[in-house]
């Protein structure tokens, strides 16, 4: 028997989910989306209902729950705030066409899109969001919270910190730290190391808020 599932989050990643939750997983029945937009509670979204806000998963007894959220930082304070319910349950969800070396560890909550290859030896710790067509090198690090978009390249030995946001196309060398709280523009190269809560852009990356 299957288990249901919540989805947080009516927008694009939690939609994918609903759409294509077969390709995830076998084990999970998609019940429908828990989303404080009140223009969305009661409306039928991507085909399943949004039964209420977010604090009604507060309630639940060891619920299975997935953030369909990418924003890093959104992400962080919704599950500070649902960290109150000890007992809901965060599963994983890697797409059947993602590719994971033997070696890698990934966390509780993440999401791993279709078209991601992560090498050896790389850490993906909790709720992160990797979207497709990523290419995560060897020793790559992903600190919890943080999301990629679509074609994010890593080096090996790359270490993403905690709530970084890394937009599409985004590439870097090997032995780059991007500090947590940043946020990476699409289509930049980042060669040099970046400070925490820093925005950075361009080719090569650079400092721009």
């Amino acid at each position: 028997m299957k288990k249901k599932l919540y989805i947080i989050g009516a927008g694009s990643v939690g939609g994918h989910l609903a759409l294509n939750i077969s390709e995830y997983s076998k084990k999970f029945d998609v019940v429908g989306f828990l989303d404080d937009d009140p223009e969305k509670i009661g409306t039928q979204q991507f085909g399943l209902r949004v039964i209420g806000g977010v604090d009604k998963a507060l309630d639940m007894k060891n619920a299975a729950v997935v953030i369909g959220i990418a924003f890093p930082k959104v992400k962080r304070e919704l599950l500070m705030k649902l960290s109150s319910n000890s007992s809901l349950l965060y599963p994983t969800l890697i797409h059947e066409r993602a590719w994971i070396s033997q070696s890698v560890t990934i966390g509780k909550g993440c999401i791993v899109y279709p078209g991601t290859t992560i090498n050896f030896r790389s850490e993906i710790q909790d709720f992160v969001v990797i979207n497709v067509n990523c290419s995560l090198g060897h020793h790559t690090t992903v600190g919890r919270y943080s999301s990629f978009a679509p074609g994010v390249n890593t080096g090996g030995h790359t270490i993403i910190e905690e709530a970084v946001d890394m937009g599409i196309g985004v590439s870097t060398l090997q032995d780059i730290r991007i500090g947590r709280d940043s946020t990476v523009g699409g289509q930049s190269m980042v060669i040099h190391s970046v400070r925490p809560n820093a925005t950075v852009a361009g080719v090569p990356a650079k400092i721009i808020g």
